[in-house]
Protein backbone atom coordinates (compact mmCIF):
# COMPACT_ATOMS: atom_id res chain seq x y z
CA UNK A 1 0.00 0.00 0.00
CA UNK A 2 1.37 3.41 -0.96
CA UNK A 3 1.76 6.23 1.56
CA UNK A 4 -1.13 8.07 -0.11
CA UNK A 5 -3.37 5.02 0.24
CA UNK A 6 -2.32 4.62 3.90
CA UNK A 7 -3.18 8.25 4.62
CA UNK A 8 -6.57 7.84 2.94
CA UNK A 9 -7.20 4.63 4.89
CA UNK A 10 -6.53 6.46 8.17
CA UNK A 11 -8.79 9.31 7.05
CA UNK A 12 -11.62 6.89 6.23
CA UNK A 13 -11.21 5.13 9.60
CA UNK A 14 -11.49 8.45 11.45
CA UNK A 15 -14.33 10.05 9.50
CA UNK A 16 -16.33 7.26 7.86
CA UNK A 17 -16.83 4.92 10.84
CA UNK A 18 -20.61 5.27 10.97
CA UNK A 19 -20.91 4.99 7.17
CA UNK A 20 -20.48 1.21 7.44
CA UNK A 21 -21.36 0.63 11.09
CA UNK A 22 -24.93 1.96 10.91
CA UNK A 23 -26.18 -0.39 8.12
CA UNK A 24 -24.26 -3.28 9.73
CA UNK A 25 -26.03 -2.70 13.05
CA UNK A 26 -29.42 -2.57 11.31
CA UNK A 27 -28.55 -5.79 9.47
CA UNK A 28 -27.60 -7.43 12.76
CA UNK A 29 -30.87 -6.26 14.35
CA UNK A 30 -32.92 -7.55 11.40
CA UNK A 31 -31.12 -10.89 11.58
CA UNK A 32 -31.79 -11.36 15.29
CA UNK A 33 -35.43 -10.31 14.85
CA UNK A 34 -35.85 -12.79 11.96
CA UNK A 35 -34.22 -15.56 14.00
CA UNK A 36 -36.72 -15.04 16.81
CA UNK A 37 -39.62 -15.20 14.33
CA UNK A 38 -38.26 -18.39 12.74
CA UNK A 39 -37.70 -20.09 16.10
CA UNK A 40 -41.21 -19.18 17.27
CA UNK A 41 -42.87 -20.28 14.04
CA UNK A 42 -40.97 -23.59 13.91
CA UNK A 43 -41.92 -24.30 17.53
CA UNK A 44 -45.60 -23.72 16.70
CA UNK A 45 -45.37 -25.90 13.55
CA UNK A 46 -43.77 -28.75 15.49
CA UNK A 47 -46.55 -28.52 18.05
CA UNK A 48 -49.19 -28.68 15.29
CA UNK A 49 -47.50 -31.72 13.71
CA UNK A 50 -47.32 -33.55 17.03
CA UNK A 51 -51.01 -32.80 17.66
CA UNK A 52 -51.99 -34.21 14.25
CA UNK A 53 -50.47 -37.57 15.15
CA UNK A 54 -52.70 -37.80 18.21
CA UNK A 55 -56.02 -36.91 16.53
CA UNK A 56 -58.66 -39.65 16.79
CA UNK A 57 -60.35 -39.33 13.34
CA UNK A 58 -59.32 -38.74 9.68
CA UNK A 59 -61.70 -35.75 9.46
CA UNK A 60 -59.93 -33.95 12.29
CA UNK A 61 -56.58 -34.85 10.78
CA UNK A 62 -57.65 -33.36 7.44
CA UNK A 63 -58.71 -30.10 9.14
CA UNK A 64 -55.44 -29.96 11.09
CA UNK A 65 -53.38 -30.55 7.93
CA UNK A 66 -55.28 -27.76 6.18
CA UNK A 67 -54.53 -25.46 9.11
CA UNK A 68 -50.89 -26.57 8.95
CA UNK A 69 -50.68 -25.68 5.25
CA UNK A 70 -52.06 -22.21 5.95
CA UNK A 71 -49.56 -21.80 8.75
CA UNK A 72 -46.72 -22.90 6.48
CA UNK A 73 -47.83 -20.42 3.80
CA UNK A 74 -47.89 -17.59 6.35
CA UNK A 75 -44.50 -18.66 7.69
CA UNK A 76 -43.01 -18.74 4.17
CA UNK A 77 -44.28 -15.23 3.47
CA UNK A 78 -42.81 -13.82 6.68
CA UNK A 79 -39.54 -15.68 6.12
CA UNK A 80 -39.14 -14.30 2.58
CA UNK A 81 -39.97 -10.79 3.84
CA UNK A 82 -37.26 -11.05 6.52
CA UNK A 83 -34.82 -12.48 3.98
CA UNK A 84 -35.50 -9.60 1.58
CA UNK A 85 -34.86 -6.97 4.28
CA UNK A 86 -31.65 -8.69 5.39
CA UNK A 87 -30.47 -8.90 1.78
CA UNK A 88 -31.14 -5.21 1.27
CA UNK A 89 -28.97 -4.16 4.20
CA UNK A 90 -26.28 -6.73 3.33
CA UNK A 91 -26.08 -5.19 -0.14
CA UNK A 92 -25.93 -1.72 1.40
CA UNK A 93 -22.95 -2.75 3.57
CA UNK A 94 -21.20 -4.19 0.50
CA UNK A 95 -21.87 -1.03 -1.53
CA UNK A 96 -20.55 1.20 1.26
CA UNK A 97 -17.33 -0.83 1.53
CA UNK A 98 -16.81 -0.66 -2.24
CA UNK A 99 -17.53 3.07 -2.14
CA UNK A 100 -14.87 3.70 0.54
CA UNK A 101 -12.34 1.39 -1.13
CA UNK A 102 -12.83 3.32 -4.36
CA UNK A 103 -11.59 6.48 -2.63
CA UNK A 104 -8.57 4.72 -1.08
CA UNK A 105 -7.48 3.25 -4.42
CA UNK A 106 -8.25 6.32 -6.56
CA UNK A 107 -5.26 8.18 -8.02
CA UNK A 108 -7.04 10.56 -10.44
CA UNK A 109 -7.21 14.00 -8.78
CA UNK A 110 -10.40 15.00 -10.62
CA UNK A 111 -12.28 11.82 -9.62
CA UNK A 112 -11.01 12.18 -6.07
CA UNK A 113 -12.28 15.77 -5.96
CA UNK A 114 -15.77 14.62 -7.05
CA UNK A 115 -15.70 11.92 -4.34
CA UNK A 116 -14.85 14.54 -1.70
CA UNK A 117 -17.63 16.78 -2.99
CA UNK A 118 -20.04 13.92 -2.48
CA UNK A 119 -18.71 13.38 1.03
CA UNK A 120 -19.24 17.06 1.81
CA UNK A 121 -22.89 16.65 0.79
CA UNK A 122 -23.20 13.65 3.11
CA UNK A 123 -21.68 15.66 5.97
CA UNK A 124 -24.16 18.49 5.33
CA UNK A 125 -27.08 16.02 5.31
CA UNK A 126 -25.90 14.69 8.68
CA UNK A 127 -25.72 18.25 10.05
CA UNK A 128 -29.22 19.13 8.82
CA UNK A 129 -30.71 15.95 10.31
CA UNK A 130 -29.11 16.58 13.70
CA UNK A 131 -30.53 20.10 13.74
CA UNK A 132 -34.06 18.93 12.85
CA UNK A 133 -33.93 20.36 9.31
CA UNK A 134 -35.39 17.12 7.95
CA UNK A 135 -36.98 18.47 4.78
CA UNK A 136 -33.78 20.27 3.78
CA UNK A 137 -31.78 17.08 4.36
CA UNK A 138 -34.15 14.95 2.27
CA UNK A 139 -34.11 17.48 -0.59
CA UNK A 140 -30.29 17.60 -0.57
CA UNK A 141 -30.13 13.79 -0.66
CA UNK A 142 -32.41 13.65 -3.70
CA UNK A 143 -30.70 16.56 -5.48
CA UNK A 144 -27.21 15.06 -5.14
CA UNK A 145 -28.18 11.40 -5.69
CA UNK A 146 -26.60 10.05 -2.49
CA UNK A 147 -29.58 7.97 -1.30
CA UNK A 148 -27.49 4.79 -0.93
CA UNK A 149 -24.68 6.54 0.96
CA UNK A 150 -26.56 8.23 3.80
CA UNK A 151 -28.59 6.85 6.71
CA UNK A 152 -31.67 8.95 7.31
CA UNK A 153 -33.71 6.18 8.99
CA UNK A 154 -32.36 6.59 12.56
CA UNK A 155 -33.00 10.34 12.42
CA UNK A 156 -36.43 10.20 10.78
CA UNK A 157 -37.61 7.42 13.13
CA UNK A 158 -36.31 9.41 16.09
CA UNK A 159 -38.06 12.52 14.80
CA UNK A 160 -41.53 11.10 15.59
CA UNK A 161 -40.48 10.09 19.10
CA UNK A 162 -38.94 13.51 19.77
CA UNK A 163 -42.14 15.19 18.61
CA UNK A 164 -44.22 12.97 20.91
CA UNK A 165 -41.98 13.81 23.89
CA UNK A 166 -42.27 17.52 23.06
CA UNK A 167 -46.07 16.99 23.16
CA UNK A 168 -45.72 15.38 26.65
CA UNK A 169 -46.41 11.85 25.40
CA UNK A 170 -44.01 9.10 26.51
CA UNK A 171 -45.79 6.10 24.92
CA UNK A 172 -43.82 5.96 21.61
CA UNK A 173 -40.51 6.39 23.44
CA UNK A 174 -41.39 3.65 25.96
CA UNK A 175 -42.24 1.35 23.03
CA UNK A 176 -38.85 2.17 21.49
CA UNK A 177 -37.15 1.33 24.81
CA UNK A 178 -39.00 -2.00 24.94
CA UNK A 179 -37.87 -2.89 21.40
CA UNK A 180 -34.25 -2.04 22.22
CA UNK A 181 -34.22 -3.20 25.84
CA UNK A 182 -31.34 -5.67 25.49
CA UNK A 183 -29.09 -3.12 23.76
CA UNK A 184 -30.00 -0.40 26.28
CA UNK A 185 -29.15 -2.78 29.11
CA UNK A 186 -25.71 -3.44 27.62
CA UNK A 187 -25.00 0.27 27.29
CA UNK A 188 -26.22 0.85 30.89
CA UNK A 189 -28.63 3.58 29.83
CA UNK A 190 -31.76 3.86 32.00
CA UNK A 191 -33.88 6.07 29.75
CA UNK A 192 -36.93 3.90 30.48
CA UNK A 193 -36.75 4.72 34.21
CA UNK A 194 -36.59 8.44 33.45
CA UNK A 195 -39.68 8.17 31.25
CA UNK A 196 -41.61 6.30 33.94
CA UNK A 197 -40.45 8.90 36.48
CA UNK A 198 -41.91 11.64 34.27
CA UNK A 199 -45.23 9.80 34.04
CA UNK A 200 -45.16 9.46 37.85
CA UNK A 201 -44.57 13.22 38.17
CA UNK A 202 -47.44 14.03 35.79
CA UNK A 203 -49.83 11.98 37.93
CA UNK A 204 -48.72 13.95 40.99
CA UNK A 205 -49.13 17.20 39.03
CA UNK A 206 -52.72 16.24 38.19
CA UNK A 207 -53.46 15.38 41.86
CA UNK A 208 -53.78 11.62 41.26
CA UNK A 209 -51.63 10.52 44.20
CA UNK A 210 -53.17 7.06 44.44
CA UNK A 211 -52.54 6.48 40.75
CA UNK A 212 -48.98 7.77 41.18
CA UNK A 213 -48.29 5.26 43.97
CA UNK A 214 -49.71 2.38 41.93
CA UNK A 215 -47.67 3.46 38.91
CA UNK A 216 -44.49 3.65 41.01
CA UNK A 217 -45.11 0.16 42.45
CA UNK A 218 -45.48 -1.23 38.94
CA UNK A 219 -42.71 0.57 37.04
CA UNK A 220 -40.28 2.34 39.40
CA UNK A 221 -39.61 -0.10 42.25
CA UNK A 222 -37.96 -2.63 39.93
CA UNK A 223 -36.70 -0.02 37.47
CA UNK A 224 -33.05 -0.82 38.10
CA UNK A 225 -32.24 2.59 39.58
CA UNK A 226 -30.15 3.14 42.72
CA UNK A 227 -32.17 3.06 46.01
CA UNK A 228 -31.24 6.64 46.91
CA UNK A 229 -32.47 7.89 43.55
CA UNK A 230 -35.70 5.94 43.99
CA UNK A 231 -36.18 7.40 47.48
CA UNK A 232 -35.68 10.90 46.13
CA UNK A 233 -38.25 10.25 43.41
CA UNK A 234 -40.82 8.83 45.83
CA UNK A 235 -40.36 11.83 48.12
CA UNK A 236 -42.11 13.89 45.44
CA UNK A 237 -45.38 12.60 46.89
CA UNK A 238 -44.81 14.92 49.84
CA UNK A 239 -44.45 18.02 47.67
CA UNK A 240 -46.81 20.05 45.53
CA UNK A 241 -45.92 21.12 41.95
CA UNK A 242 -45.64 24.71 43.26
CA UNK A 243 -42.98 23.83 45.85
CA UNK A 244 -40.07 26.23 46.29
CA UNK A 245 -37.71 23.54 47.58
CA UNK A 246 -34.88 23.64 45.02
CA UNK A 247 -34.11 19.92 45.25
CA UNK A 248 -37.63 18.94 44.19
CA UNK A 249 -38.71 22.06 42.30
CA UNK A 250 -36.65 20.96 39.27
CA UNK A 251 -38.64 17.72 39.05
CA UNK A 252 -41.83 19.67 38.33
CA UNK A 253 -40.16 21.97 35.79
CA UNK A 254 -41.45 21.80 32.21
CA UNK A 255 -37.81 21.81 31.11
CA UNK A 256 -37.64 18.11 32.02
CA UNK A 257 -39.48 17.29 28.77
CA UNK A 258 -36.77 19.02 26.77
CA UNK A 259 -34.17 17.10 28.80
CA UNK A 260 -35.92 13.85 27.86
CA UNK A 261 -35.76 14.83 24.17
CA UNK A 262 -32.02 15.46 24.48
CA UNK A 263 -31.51 12.21 26.42
CA UNK A 264 -33.42 10.18 23.85
CA UNK A 265 -31.51 11.78 20.98
CA UNK A 266 -28.16 11.00 22.64
CA UNK A 267 -29.24 7.41 23.36
CA UNK A 268 -30.51 6.94 19.81
CA UNK A 269 -27.18 8.11 18.41
CA UNK A 270 -25.28 5.82 20.77
CA UNK A 271 -27.36 2.76 19.83
CA UNK A 272 -26.76 3.38 16.11
CA UNK A 273 -23.06 4.17 16.65
CA UNK A 274 -23.49 7.72 15.41
CA UNK A 275 -21.16 10.48 16.59
CA UNK A 276 -22.58 12.56 19.44
CA UNK A 277 -21.40 15.68 17.59
CA UNK A 278 -22.13 16.38 13.96
CA UNK A 279 -19.39 15.31 11.56
CA UNK A 280 -19.35 18.88 10.20
CA UNK A 281 -18.34 20.24 13.62
CA UNK A 282 -15.70 17.53 14.02
CA UNK A 283 -14.11 18.21 10.63
CA UNK A 284 -14.16 21.98 11.15
CA UNK A 285 -12.62 21.68 14.61
CA UNK A 286 -9.82 19.46 13.32
CA UNK A 287 -8.84 22.25 10.93
CA UNK A 288 -9.40 25.13 13.36
CA UNK A 289 -7.17 23.52 16.00
CA UNK A 290 -4.20 23.87 13.61
CA UNK A 291 -4.54 27.64 13.18
CA UNK A 292 -5.94 28.67 16.58
CA UNK A 293 -3.69 31.14 18.42
CA UNK A 294 -4.01 33.37 21.50
CA UNK A 295 -4.50 36.39 19.24
CA UNK A 296 -7.81 34.84 18.04
CA UNK A 297 -9.25 35.60 21.50
CA UNK A 298 -7.70 39.02 22.03
CA UNK A 299 -8.69 42.51 20.95
CA UNK A 300 -6.24 42.27 18.04
CA UNK A 301 -8.23 39.87 15.87
CA UNK A 302 -7.56 39.49 12.15
CA UNK A 303 -10.36 39.72 9.63
CA UNK A 304 -8.63 37.16 7.39
CA UNK A 305 -8.31 34.48 10.11
CA UNK A 306 -11.20 31.93 10.21
CA UNK A 307 -10.85 31.43 13.99
CA UNK A 308 -11.09 35.18 14.64
CA UNK A 309 -14.54 35.32 13.06
CA UNK A 310 -17.88 34.10 14.38
CA UNK A 311 -19.30 31.48 14.56
CA UNK A 312 -16.04 29.58 14.08
CA UNK A 313 -14.53 31.48 17.02
CA UNK A 314 -17.10 29.91 19.37
CA UNK A 315 -16.68 26.48 17.75
CA UNK A 316 -12.92 26.60 18.35
CA UNK A 317 -13.22 27.85 21.95
CA UNK A 318 -12.84 24.41 23.66
CA UNK A 319 -9.91 23.40 21.42
CA UNK A 320 -6.24 23.65 22.46
CA UNK A 321 -4.07 26.34 20.91
CA UNK A 322 -1.91 25.25 18.00
CA UNK A 323 1.72 24.40 18.68
CA UNK A 324 3.86 26.72 16.54
CA UNK A 325 7.60 26.01 16.40
CA UNK A 326 8.18 28.91 14.00
CA UNK A 327 6.38 32.25 14.11
CA UNK A 328 5.68 34.49 11.14
CA UNK A 329 4.88 38.19 11.07
CA UNK A 330 1.83 38.95 8.95
CA UNK A 331 0.99 42.43 7.71
CA UNK A 332 -2.44 43.44 8.96
CA UNK A 333 -3.09 45.56 5.86
CA UNK A 334 -2.12 43.20 3.03
CA UNK A 335 -2.00 39.80 4.78
CA UNK A 336 1.51 39.24 3.34
CA UNK A 337 4.38 37.75 5.33
CA UNK A 338 6.84 40.34 6.64
CA UNK A 339 10.42 39.20 6.02
CA UNK A 340 13.63 40.34 4.30
CA UNK A 341 11.64 40.98 1.10
CA UNK A 342 8.89 42.89 2.91
CA UNK A 343 10.52 44.60 5.91
CA UNK A 344 8.34 45.26 8.96
CA UNK A 345 8.04 49.01 9.57
CA UNK A 346 6.87 50.56 12.85
CA UNK A 347 4.81 53.73 12.84
CA UNK A 348 5.40 56.38 15.53
CA UNK A 349 2.34 55.06 17.40
CA UNK A 350 3.98 51.63 17.79
CA UNK A 351 1.92 49.63 15.26
CA UNK A 352 3.86 47.51 12.75
CA UNK A 353 2.95 46.90 9.09
CA UNK A 354 4.69 45.60 5.96
CA UNK A 355 6.90 47.95 3.92
CA UNK A 356 5.15 46.95 0.71
CA UNK A 357 1.66 47.85 2.00
CA UNK A 358 2.80 51.18 3.47
CA UNK A 359 4.62 52.13 0.27
CA UNK A 360 1.52 51.39 -1.84
CA UNK A 361 -0.63 53.41 0.58
CA UNK A 362 1.80 56.32 0.35
CA UNK A 363 1.71 56.22 -3.46
CA UNK A 364 -2.10 56.10 -3.69
CA UNK A 365 -3.15 58.23 -0.71
CA UNK A 366 -0.16 60.55 -0.37
CA UNK A 367 0.00 59.78 3.35
CA UNK A 368 -0.05 56.73 5.62
CA UNK A 369 -3.23 56.26 7.65
CA UNK A 370 -2.95 53.74 10.48
CA UNK A 371 -5.93 51.34 10.06
CA UNK A 372 -6.18 50.86 13.81
CA UNK A 373 -5.98 54.42 15.15
CA UNK A 374 -6.59 56.40 11.92
CA UNK A 375 -3.58 58.58 12.73
CA UNK A 376 -1.76 60.13 9.74
CA UNK A 377 2.00 59.70 9.19
CA UNK A 378 4.69 60.04 6.50
CA UNK A 379 6.80 57.19 5.20
CA UNK A 380 10.05 58.78 6.47
CA UNK A 381 8.64 58.66 10.01
CA UNK A 382 8.59 54.83 9.94
CA UNK A 383 11.36 52.76 11.45
CA UNK A 384 12.52 49.28 10.47
CA UNK A 385 11.92 46.51 12.99
CA UNK A 386 14.53 43.77 13.42
CA UNK A 387 13.47 40.44 14.91
CA UNK A 388 16.19 38.38 16.60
Amino acid sequence: MTSSARNKSSEVSAIEYSTVRVPYDVLNKKFRHAQKIIDREISQLNMLISNIERLPSPELEEQAIKSLREKLGSFKKRYLDCLSKEGGYANKCSERLDYLQEYIDESDAKVESLWKKKRLNRILVDYFLRNSNYETAVQLVKATGIETQVDTEPFLAGREIEQSLAAHNTTPCLQWCYENRSRLKKSKVNLEFKLHTQNFIEKIRSGDYKGAIQYAQRYLVDGGEAPLKLQETMALLAFKPTTECEKYKRYFSEDRWEELVVEFRRTNYELHHLHTESLLSTVLQSGLSVIKTHQCYSSERSGDCPVCNEPLNALAAPLPFSHCTQSRLICRISGDVMNEHNHPLMLPNGHVYGERALTEMMETEGVIVCPRTEEVFWLDQCKKVYVM
